[in-house]
This record gives structure tokens, sequence and C-alpha cells, in this order.
């Protein structure tokens, strides 16, 4: 049975990989077993490949993932699958990501599990905090290290007669002398807390909006990164008695620690504004990107562009996001220094009490390591391992490519069928080591002789196949015999290998399209056909296709 990849390649990838790793093969209604990475032996503790999804699987869990293994084939790229819901009740949250293969008329998936339970919890806890801050009936607050005021609640603005956009980004040194005794006792007890300090309260009477003086309880909670504290949350509860005092502290105490647990809980976190301005990175999106917090806070997501997301990705999240709907992905950026990642994001809109959409908030996971094996693999599966030059199948795929391009601007395009002469006595002379070398060689000589948009392909052996693009009708002759030319000079320059110098030669034969046909195999057996009639006219030859 032909494969895309041979099993040594798929372990070589995959061996070592903690996630499960399955290579399916579509059968009819069902996908057949042909690799499983030996994670995946441990949890089934059998023997699956030769066997089936109905075979190992039971009968609802077969039908859900064979559903998931039709959409990525029908869609044509990757798709990504979870078998959980947010604020479900399981255990475990796995998720799936599926890559569909076409391979000479077999439809192949290659289907990587992971565990996500921690990022799930993640999101349930950051969307439980925002649904808890912003629907509360409780006044909330938040306030820096620094004493400034970072954000509060419209709880916080009906209790203390106060609006938001007057007290929010202003130090507690700025506010009225009547405002500053108000928050004097929480103060003291904020320049008491230390890293290591847990949530803390205090009871203390306040002046209400209406003018009535009341008692609350106030639960100050330090937000820490690293070891340092960044900030400070604040919870108001209005007390009507003692015995309510002791219950209302202790609920409070648990709901600001869950917080504080889920913030220090995620690996990288981001938040921006609606309109695109970095309000939030924590220390290890910095340490990931090389940028710092100064050169992304109060920057817009335009204007860094590529930095953490690039415009055109923006664009298609916003577009989800700007509905309330939760945005799952994977996406490539650059670090400061150029170099590529890629991060799985999940992309939260913020909703305030009268449901709008005041921030957007990111939390992402490096998975960089576990894309460069999957573009290993991609790489693998279309170019030739020994030449590092394309093969058949990526000259198929670019073929129709440039017929499209061609049959619009009204040109040819050349397909140059050509093979090394005397390829077997060096082999047989020096050795398969060295043949192979010679092989390298030969192939980086017709790359180098090529024009940006010809292609050229390693078939087998010594055989190579090279599509010439934009030739013009009216002077194609001149055209192919110019890149030939190049072709031949270069190869006539020769190269060294183990201290012997080799000049080879090629035979080529020659079809064009659309004058030969349309059709890339008809043009291959033509172009064939033309190599035989040069190879027995003697070495050096070349050929273009006459019909019989």
């Amino acid at each position: 049975m032909p494969i895309p990849f041979t099993l040594a390649q798929l372990n070589l990838l995959y061996k070592n990989v903690k996630d499960p790793v399955y290579f399916m093969k579509q059968n009819g209604d069902t996908f057949d077993y042909v690799y499983v990475n030996p994670v995946c032996r441990t949890i089934f503790k059998k023997e699956l490949a030769g066997t089936s999804l109905d075979d190992s699987m039971p009968p609802d869990l077969s039908r859900e993932i064979k559903k998931q293994y039709l959409i990525a084939l029908k869609a044509g790229e990757r798709h990504i699958y979870r078998d959980y819901s947010l604020f479900s009740d399981l255990d475990t949250a796995m998720e799936t990501e599926l890559t569909p293969i076409d391979f000479e008329g077999q439809r192949f998936v290659l289907a990587v599990t992971k565990n996500v339970t921690a990022q799930k919890k993640i999101e349930e806890d950051y969307l439980f905090y925002e649904s808890l801050v912003q629907n509360s009936v409780d006044p909330m607050i938040m306030i820096s290290a620094e004493y400034m005021i970072i954000d509060l609640n419209s709880a916080y603005e009906k209790a203390f007669g106060v609006r938001k956009e007057d007290w929010v980004n202003r130090y507690y040194k700025d506010l009225p002398d009547k405002q500053k005794e108000q928050f004097k006792s929480g103060k003291d007890l904020l320049d008491q807390f230390v890293p290591e300090t847990k949530s803390s309260s205090i009871i203390m009477q306040r002046r209400k909006e209406d003018g009535t003086l009341a008692k609350f309880s106030a639960s100050y909670s330090p937000v820490n990164e690293n070891g340092i504290i960044r900030a400070f949350h604040v919870v108001f509860r209005e007390l009507t008695s003692e015995l309510l005092l002791k219950n209302e502290l202790k609920k409070t105490e648990n709901i600001l620690e869950s917080y504080k647990d889920a913030l220090n809980y995620a690996a990288l976190v981001a938040i921006w504004s609606l309109s695109g301005t970095i309000e939030f990175v924590n220390d290890n999106l910095n340490k990931l990107t090389g940028y710092m917090p100064e050169e992304l806070i109060g920057m817009n997501i335009y204007e860094i562009s590529e930095a953490i997301i690039s415009t055109e990705e923006y664009e298609k999240i916003r577009t989800v996001i700007l509905d309330g709907v939760i945005w799952r992905g994977q996406l490539k950026s650059l670090k400061k220094n150029g170099e590529v990642f890629w991060v799985d994001a999940t992309i939260i809109p913020l909703l305030d009490v009268d449901g709008e959409i005041y921030q957007v908030l990111s939390i992402l996971f490096d998975v960089t390591e576990r894309k460069q094996l999957e573009e290993q693999l991609h790489f693998m599966a279309y170019h030739d391992s020994l030449t590092t030059l394309p093969n058949r199948r990526l000259m198929v795929q670019k073929f129709q490519q440039m017929k499209d391009h061609a049959q619009q601007k009204g040109e040819h395009i050349a397909l140059l069928y050509i093979d090394g002469d005397n390829f077997k006595s060096i082999n047989d002379q020096f050795g398969h080591d060295v043949g192979d070398d010679f092989i390298y060689h030969f192939g980086q000589a017709i790359k180098k002789s090529l024009r940006k948009g010809d292609l050229a392909a390693r078939i087998g052996g010594d055989e190579f196949l090279v599509a010439l693009c934009g030739i013009v009708p009216e002077e194609s002759q001149l055209h192919i015999e110019k890149i030939i030319d190049r072709i031949n000079d270069t190869l006539a320059e020769g190269w060294e290998i183990n201290g012997h110098h080799f000049i080879p030669s090629s035979s080529i034969g020659i079809s064009v399209y659309p004058i030969h046909g349309t059709d890339f195999d008809d043009l291959v057996k033509k172009a064939d056909a033309a190599l035989y009639l040069a190879k027995s006219n003697g070495k050096g030859k070349c050929y273009l296709y006459t019909s019989p």
C-alpha cells in the first residue's frame, strides 16, 4: 500500500512525542491505523496498526471521531476539535488537531491529540472571574502596587457616588484630602503587604452615595507575578450583623484566592482593548517575544504587527470576538529578534454589565516545537530526501498553478526530462556514498541554472524534471535553448567529491504545454519519449517531442 511517509520517517518524528499520534487511512466508511506512536500503545495496551477505529473504540466514540476526520478531509485543511465543553464536569479535556493528506488516490489523516485540561481550567477561571467582577452587586476596585486606581466596576460607582472615568489612573497622593481619608485604613493595610502575604480583610465605615454611613468588610488580595506584587484587588461587602461579617469575609477570601491562582496559572497572557491597545502582558509573554513590557503596553496591535499577531489574522479574530464568541486556534508570529514562534491561542471577549465587549483576553501556549515537527513532516512529504529538491508530488501541484498562470498570460510551459549520462558507472567505480553526493551536486547544478519561477524536481535515480514558466510562444525555442545551455554550462564546471573531479553531461527530452498536451502525466510521457531518442543518439543531446 503506497503511503506519503515511511513508517521510519513517522517514527523519527513522533517516537518521543508525549502526545498520542495516529496516522490513519480512510477505508470505506471507517479509518485504519497505519501508524501510532509508543504513547498510543501505552494507552490502549494493544497493537493498533492494521486495525480500524471501529475495532478499537466504542461505537458512539468511533462515530464522533470519524465525523471529525471527514470534516477535515472535506475542508482539505487542518481541523481542530475538542471532546469537551467549557464548564463541563469532565475531569480531563482533550483536543485533537487533524491534518488531511491526499496521496495517489488514497486519503489519510494525521491526528495529534493533547491533554488541555489545564488550559480548560484557565479559560473557565478567567471567564468566571470576569463574570463575577462585572456582574457582581458588590463594589470592586483594582489598585496597582504604586497605589494607582486601575479599574472599578459599576457597583462601586453606584455605591460610593463616583465615576470610573474620574478615578481610573489616579494615584492615592493625587486624591482630595476627603477621599484620602476614606482610603487611609486600606492604604495602611496595603503598606504591610509582602509577596508572601495572603488575602486580608478589615472592617471600615464608608459614606455611601445617599450620604449615609455604612459598615463594610473590605477584602484585599494581592496579585503576584514571579514573586512580585503587581496589584491589589479589593471587594467591599456591606454588613448588617457581626455573624454576616464573619461568613462574608470567608467567602470573599476564597473567591479572591481562586482569581489569584487563575492569574498565576496562565503561561502567557495578554489583554487589549477593543480598539487594539495593549493594556497588560505578563512576564512569560515578554520572555517569549523578547519585548519589554513598556514596549508593548499602550501600543496598538496594528503598530507592532507580527510581534504578537499579524494584522490579517487580527482582523479575522476580531470578526469572531465582536460576535461575543471565544476564538481558538494557532498563530504564527515573530519574536523581537526575528525568530519565528507558534502559539496555541484562546482569545476571549470580556463583557461588561451591559453585555458590551470592553476588553479582549488572550491566553497563549508556546507550541513551536510541535509545529516544527509538523513542518518537517510536510517538507519530507513533498521533497526528495537526498537533494532536498521538490519531488514529483510537489511538481504536480505546482504545475497546475503554473498552468493557470500561463492560461491567463497566453504563455507556454516547457517540461524538461533530464537524465544524467553514465551515472551507473560512478556508483560502480566509486561506491554509493559518492554516487549519492554526485546526485546531490547534479540536482543543485540544475537548480542553480534556472530562473526565478522555474521549478526543478528529482523523480528518481539521476532523473530530474524541470518546468520552465513564462515562455513566450513566438520565442519559445530561443528561451528553452538558453536555459538548456545554462544547465550544460553549469554541469561542465563540475565538482569535487573525495578528491575526484566530476564533469557530468546529461540527455534531455522536451515537451511543451499546450502544444503537446495539457495533462501533466501526458506531457511527462512525451518528454520521456523525447529523452529516449536523445539517449539513443549519444550523450549530451536534447530532443523536442515530435508526434510519431
